[in-house]
């Protein structure tokens, strides 16, 4: 009986390890939003071409074999993704990835709203999602930022 609540003692601490290193390792990944362009624009969907910046904050390299992405803009949904395409991130360092993100006309609807709406305001985003990595789950995150849109020359006020 005692080996046996020994090896579920054993069991219950190499899992809380487990559990805690996957925290650690979700808190050393850093995605953030470079650029944003369109690829392709029908009257039902916006195809982009968004570039993302990840960075690896661990003391160990970083295999990443593809991931999926959902993107907001000042607080609405805008658009989502998912890339296939593989990157190895050094130990601290960064790479940058471009994935294709699909929108439907709703989407390009809440962003010209966004843009009536900001009053000067920097653009908000919030990009989340889940890094397929080499380890046993993937690496979820969720970063925000602010994007200034530049002004227009000889006004006081920004424009598109």
């Amino acid at each position: 009986m005692k080996s046996v609540l020994r090896g579920l003692c054993l069991l219950t601490v190499l899992y809380l390890a487990g559990c805690a290193s996957l925290g650690a390792h979700r808190d050393s990944v850093r995605v953030t939003v470079s650029n944003i362009e369109v690829v392709e624009a029908t009257l039902m969907e916006q195809l982009y071409r968004v570039t993302l910046r990840i960075q690896n904050r661990a003391d160990r390299p970083l295999s990443v074999s593809g991931g999926s992405f959902d993107l907001e803009l000042n607080g609405r949904d805008f658009a989502s993704g998912v890339s296939a395409q593989a990157v190895e991130i050094p130990a601290f360092s960064d790479a940058q990835i471009d994935v294709r993100m699909v929108s439907s006309v709703f989407g390009i609807v809440r962003l010209v709203q966004g843009f009536q709406d900001r009053d000067g305001q920097p653009l908000s985003y919030r990009i989340s999602g889940t890094l397929a990595t080499d380890g046993l789950v993937g690496v979820g995150f969720e970063e925000s930022g602010d994007i200034a849109l530049p002004r227009e020359p000889g006004s006081g006020t920004q424009s598109l």
